[in-house]
């Protein structure tokens, strides 16, 4: 990862950390100085090299991990502030990196509603967590991990 790419890259993070929305392009390109084409070169390299994941065919930022860049079923909750994780193990990083706060979403077996809160540092909930995928096969298809 060359000096741009990581500048980009982490514009990119500090964006979804603030907001909770993934920046765009050309918004990327203005807080950077840099044209859109650079912008966008820099995002296909950063994905190429697993930094982070666009969605399929395009520039749009999709998985910036931990943050996800689109709505998804987890969503975590710290002081009335709200961001999508890919999984949990990306709403725990999420809370890791931000502080104590929860994780909602489902079981995918039942449907069943699930809560996860970290206070101190400690994970409380009913349920369980089951990785599925190796972490050494995620990028194999990391949409679907």
């Amino acid at each position: 990862m060359n000096q741009f790419e990581r500048l980009v890259r982490s514009r990119v993070i500090q964006t979804l950390r603030d907001t909770a929305r993934a920046p765009v392009v050309s918004t990327i390109a203005d807080s950077v100085g840099a044209s859109a084409a650079e912008v966008a070169c820099a995002l296909h390299a950063l994905a190429d090299e697993h930094r982070l994941a666009l969605t399929p065919g395009t520039d749009k930022l999709w998985m910036v991990h931990p943050f996800s860049a689109v709505e998804t079923d987890f969503v975590v909750r710290i002081d009335g502030r709200s961001w999508f994780a890919n999984c949990v193990w990306d709403g725990l990083s999420i809370l890791a990196l931000l502080g104590d706060g929860s994780i909602v979403t489902h079981s995918p077996a039942t449907g069943e509603p699930l809560r996860f809160e970290v206070v101190d540092g400690s994970v409380r909930g009913d349920g369980i967590v089951h990785f599925l995928v190796p972490a050494r096969s995620f990028w194999d298809d990391i949409g679907f991990t």
